[in-house]
């Protein structure tokens, strides 16, 4: 069965916050989780009804500039443009998942490629506790994750690919959604941070 993705978008521009409690509104999903990006930081978060938090307290969204979302069948992207406000949109398969907003136009239609994509998070995981893991390396800042891990273990991210198809047939990716965080012990050879796998 082939398998398309539909987005709407907030009526009008808003903060971060304002994107998260439009978002979570009408969530029925067991967990939402996300992460925010600002000048001075780059932080994951599990949601409390529409309210961020990371393993010690709530997450501060001043100062952010992309937000992302998701509760794994549907997904939020906000990005700044003005005074602390910037443009919301929602994306899933169903669109009956979807916040009330604009619908946006569905063509070209996306399609979801077969298989899933998994990509390595940077650092294998150094502490663990309350479901949140601390991804560490030499490479990069330390950075807690929501998942349940053991220390050395490693955080994948799952994704499927959407693609368009022009006049001539030829596909594009286009868009991903993220499916999920999946924990595995460490790869002997020594994967790299963003590496891919694809599955069928």
């Amino acid at each position: 069965m082939t398998r398309g993705l539909h987005a709407v978008r907030h009526p009008g521009e808003v903060s971060a916050a304002q994107a998260l409690a439009w978002f979570t509104g009408p969530a029925a999903e067991r967990e939402v989780i996300g992460y925010v990006l600002a000048p001075d930081r780059a932080e994951w978060f599990r949601c409390d009804g529409s309210v961020p938090h990371g393993p010690t307290g709530a997450r501060d969204l001043t100062g952010a500039f992309e937000l992302f979302a998701t509760g794994w069948v549907r997904q939020l992207r906000w990005f700044h443009t003005e005074d602390g406000h910037g443009q919301a949109v929602s994306l899933a398969e169903d669109l009956r998942l979807l916040p009330f907003g604009e619908q946006l136009p569905a063509r070209p239609e996306r399609v979801r490629l077969p298989g899933v994509i998994r990509r390595l998070l940077a650092g294998e995981v150094a502490e663990s506790g309350d479901a949140w893991a601390r991804l560490a390396s030499t490479r990069y800042a330390s950075c807690d994750v929501p998942v349940a891990a053991k220390t050395g273990q490693q955080v994948w991210a799952e994704l499927a690919e959407y693609s368009v198809a022009d006049q001539h047939g030829n596909q594009s990716v286009i868009d991903t959604l993220m499916l999920g965080l999946r924990v595995r012990n460490a790869v002997a050879s020594g994967a790299a941070p963003g590496q891919a796998e694809h599955t069928t």
